[in-house]
C-alpha cells in the first residue's frame, strides 16, 4: 500500500494498493501497475503506466462515473495522477523484470519514507519446515 502525498490538504489521504505489475511490450520501456485507488469513501480500479510512456486509466470512467467524480471533487485528478507517477517511478518500486530477482512474499509493515507513506515488505510470511 502506498499513501499518496498531495499538495492540497484533504480529509483523508488517498492510497494505492498494488495487486499486479507487468512490463509493456509496445515499444517504449513502460511498466503497467494495476491496483485499487481510494480515500476511505471511494475505491476504484486503476492502471498506471510509468516509464517512457505515462498514463492513468480509471476503470470507473466506464463503470461508476458518479463515484469517480465525487472522488475527484474531494481530490484533484491532476494531483492524484502526479502523485501516482512520482510514487510508482521511484527506485524502490522498480520492476522485478529486466534481470532483477523476484521479491519473496512477505508480511507488510510500515516503513519510514520521506516522500510517500510506503508500506514496505518485512519478514517472510512463511518459513520452510522440514
Amino acid at each position: 500500500m502506498i499513501v499518496l502525498c498531495l499538495e492540497q490538504e484533504v480529509a483523508a489521504s488517498p492510497y494505492f494498493v498494488i495487486h499486479h505489475q507487468e512490463e509493456s511490450w509496445s515499444g517504449a520501456p513502460t511498466r503497467v501497475v494495476s491496483g485499487i485507488l481510494g480515500d476511505g469513501w471511494y475505491e476504484g480500479e486503476v492502471a498506471v503506466e510509468v516509464g517512457d510512456r505515462q498514463g492513468v486509466t480509471f476503470a470507473d470512467e466506464w463503470f461508476d462515473r458518479a463515484g469517480l467524480q465525487a472522488f475527484f471533487d474531494r481530490v484533484g485528478r491532476d494531483q492524484v495522477c502526479a502523485a501516482l507517477y512520482q510514487a510508482l517511478d521511484s527506485p524502490e518500486r522498480k520492476s522485478p523484470f529486466g534481470g532483477e530477482t523476484e521479491p519473496k512474499p512477505t508480511v507488510p509493515h510500515y516503513a519510514a519514507n520521506a516522500g510517500h507513506g510506503l508500506i514496505a515488505s518485512g519478514e517472510p510470511c512463511w518459513r520452510a519446515v522440514a
